[in-house]
């Protein structure tokens, strides 16, 4: 009786945390490059106080780079679905870029930026990096569990 009652309670769970993992999926609005640019830029002007020209500057900006990120992803995604693997130097060459493009961002931010809003951005960023690496942890938790289960 208890082996069929902890049965029914874990099952429920299991059926209540994919619900909710399927309406997240669904609450994520499909945004195009530029919609995503727009928001980022209120985003740091509330945040970071730009003026007129700062903000016209960074727009510019969030828009180059939201486009290369949809590219990408739009990339990542093909290799995905035809089970392909990226090999090592592959990993290590698209790192190197993408480092190489961090930099080059930060430079033209320092350029927008006065000093105080430029440290304020960087702080926020390194929260924002913080806050990704936790929530992939727990991803990476999640998947290693599903394959425990699995075995």
């Amino acid at each position: 009786m208890k082996k069929l009652l902890s049965m029914v309670i874990l099952s429920l769970f299991m059926v209540s945390t994919f619900a909710q993992k399927q309406q997240r999926k669904q609450l994520k609005p499909d945004l195009s490059p530029e919609q995503i640019a727009e928001v980022q830029t209120k985003e740091m002007t509330l945040q970071l106080e730009l003026n007129e020209k700062q903000q016209k500057q960074i727009l510019e900006i969030n828009k180059k780079m939201a486009i290369e990120r949809k590219q990408q992803m739009a990339e990542h995604r093909a290799l995905r679905k035809k089970g392909e693997k990226p090999s090592n130097e592959e990993l290590v060459k698209r790192k190197s870029v993408r480092l190489d493009k961090q930099i080059a961002h930060q430079q033209e931010m320092k350029k927008i930026l006065n000093k105080k809003q430029f440290e304020t951005w960087k702080e926020s960023r390194k929260l924002k990096v913080q806050k990704m690496k936790k929530r992939r942890g727990k991803k990476k938790m999640y998947k290693q569990s599903k394959v425990k289960q699995k075995n």
